[in-house]
């Protein structure tokens, strides 16, 4: 599905909740105009990801410069809701939930540390010796907590399984099986730096016996938080960009 010249659409930059109007300028392959109807909260930088969404699609973009009111755009890939799909391995465990539906509501398990490395020295009061030994110290305790999360959530000891990745859903290798319609709480720890753990929910659409005698199953995830949601497409993307420098590597 396409943008039309002129149409009315809702956009948000990555990570960030607040949604904002916009009018299509402009719609090709070579990139997106948007103008900005009303007040950004700050200004957008090139580079920057912004999502515009428009109808039952999603449009995600990259900044390549913006003026004023007008922002120009790179498009980065679109599909109705279904978003990026990448393939990969991690650490992930599915198991049958016993929490209402009500009650079941995706979240990110890790994050301690995140914001620790890098801090700058605040005055010339503090030695610049005594201020690293300080944020290596925050840096140390940050990482220490992150494990303690994860063994807290049941994610240290979970073996790596290989799943086809988006975020509206996920396929995964299971030792279990499981019957289409059924929820399924999921933990997963995407492989970045610290490590991400995530607790989602998800319904079972399709299930097929692999040789092996594991299942694949088939899940969309449900309930899910746009923070996370965003979290897993840009770990998607990071991950889909090192897979096409691989190959291009190989192809040399």
């Amino acid at each position: 599905m396409d943008l039309n010249t002129g149409e009315q659409v809702f956009f948000r930059l990555s990570k960030d909740p607040a949604r904002l109007n916009a009018t299509v300028v402009s719609f090709n392959d070579s990139g997106i105009v948007l103008r900005v109807n009303e007040e950004m909260p700050r200004p957008v930088v090139a580079g920057e990801q912004i999502i515009i969404s428009a109808q039952e699609s999603d449009f995600y973009t990259e900044v390549l410069n913006s003026d004023k009111s007008m922002i120009h755009l790179r498009r980065l890939w679109c599909d109705r809701r279904e978003y990026f799909r990448v393939d990969d391995s991690f650490p992930v465990s599915c198991s049958r939930t016993k929490r209402e539906a009500t009650a079941r509501k995706s979240k990110i398990l890790s994050g301690f540390g995140t914001e620790l490395v890098g801090l700058e020295l605040p005055d010339d009061s503090i030695h610049p010796q005594l201020w690293k030994m300080l944020v290596d110290i925050n840096t140390k305790i940050g990482m220490l907590l992150e494990r303690l999360t994860l063994k807290d959530e049941g994610l240290l000891n979970v073996q790596d399984r290989p799943v086809n990745l988006s975020a509206t859903g996920m396929r995964v290798s299971s030792p279990e099986s499981a019957g289409v319609g059924d929820s399924l709480e999921i933990r997963m720890l995407l492989p970045t730096y610290p490590p991400l753990g995530i607790l989602a929910y998800g319904r079972v659409v399709r299930v097929e016996t692999k040789e092996n005698g594991e299942y694949d199953l088939a899940l969309h995830f449900e309930e899910m938080d746009e923070e996370v949601r965003d979290e897993i497409i840009q770990y998607a993307l990071k991950r889909q960009r090192e897979i096409c420098k691989s190959q291009r590597k190989k192809e040399k």
